[in-house]
């Protein structure tokens, strides 16, 4: 059972970790809208420029949604000429994506910025907090099976 100020240190951390994110996506976020875009054209973005030739099947097992929920928001990034769509050259049936030279700039912009972010946290606590964030992360991450 967690005590009373244990309970509230967590509680402190959800905070700072909720403002953290908050200012990690603020900028981002903005330029996005200009565009009509929203935080999962983001991670879209993010996930395919990182992932050459990703298969839409990849894409969802590596984001970890469904088709369903990614269907819309890739035909508006294909739409806008942000990533293209290009047919397996083994199994036609496969669907391949890529970004455009378009689609890498914006993807290199938004990124950018939370690097320029990251880079930032973590030259002011030093490689050991770096690294004990890193560990948090990973360890949050491998609970939920990610």
């Amino acid at each position: 059972m967690t005590d009373d100020a244990s309970r509230e240190r967590l509680n402190q951390n959800l905070v700072t970790l909720h403002f953290a994110f908050r200012g990690l996506v603020a900028e981002p976020d903005s330029i996005l809208k200009t565009q009509g875009l929203s935080r999962i054209h983001h991670r879209l973005l993010f996930f395919i420029g990182h992932n050459d030739h990703l298969s839409v099947n990849e894409l969802v097992d590596t984001m970890r949604l469904t088709k369903q929920a990614i269907h819309k928001p890739l035909k508006t990034l294909v739409e806008k000429e942000l990533v293209e769509v290009t047919r397996d050259a083994t199994d036609k049936r496969v669907k391949r994506l890529a970004l455009t030279e378009a689609g890498s700039e914006l993807e290199q912009r938004l990124t950018g910025i939370q690097h320029d972010l990251l880079n930032h946290a973590f030259e002011e606590v030093g490689p050991e907090g770096a690294e004990a964030w890193r560990r948090v992360m990973e360890t949050m991450a491998r609970r939920l099976g990610i």
